[in-house]
């Protein structure tokens, strides 16, 4: 299951569903943030592989990111990461939810049938809402057939990355975010400081 799946099970379905999904699932929880980002800090002496970066962000990131020819745009542009340090990046990967931009907020929409779908609000009429989610999908939800439209308060960038992406991986990845579009364009390499 996808961590934006196991949000949604564990956070948002009716219970007893939601606490069979706790106590299922509880490996796949997010795990403290403070402890999880102690465990990825890096050090100065850490380098990271701009490749093996890439491959990471196409596994793990290109669901919701594009850099140059890789990915799909639903969340914030992180093409340009100069501005940023490291650490930094670190934050916002791993700590998702805390600094979130209105426009990332995902909402809950539960319909007239029963279901729930989640996503960031791409535009709203009269008529219709339409929710944009991961991989670029989108659905659009008639407000004939809309019963409840409520923020969760979280970004649609889950918590959790740390059970799929290792320290080194993570290093990897913060080396191809800093550095990467410096290397594709012949640009000599920045450093990558914590």
């Amino acid at each position: 299951l996808d961590l934006t799946l196991v949000r949604n099970l564990v956070d948002n379905s009716p219970d007893p569903t939601r606490t069979r999904a706790r106590s299922v699932l509880a490996s796949r929880l997010p795990a403290d943030r403070s402890r999880v980002l102690n465990r990825y800090r890096l050090t100065p002496s850490q380098t990271g592989d701009i490749d093996r970066g890439r491959a990471v962000f196409g596994r793990a990131c290109a669901t919701c990111h594009r850099i140059g020819d890789l990915g799909t745009v639903v969340g914030p542009d992180i093409s340009d990461t100069r501005t940023k340090t490291a650490d930094m990046l670190l934050n916002d990967i791993l700590d998702p939810n805390a600094a979130i931009d209105a426009n990332y907020v995902v909402f809950n929409a539960a319909t007239r049938d029963g279901r729930i779908t989640s996503g960031l609000i791409a535009s709203e009429s009269a008529e219709a809402i339409l929710l944009r989610q991961a991989e670029g999908r989108d659905e659009i939800i008639p407000r004939a057939n809309l019963e409840n439209l409520q923020s969760t308060g979280k970004s649609l960038m889950p918590e959790g990355l740390e059970n799929d992406i290792s320290p080194g991986e993570m290093a990897d990845l913060l080396t191809f975010l800093k550095q990467g579009r410096y290397r594709d364009a012949g640009v000599p390499l920045p450093a990558v400081t914590p």
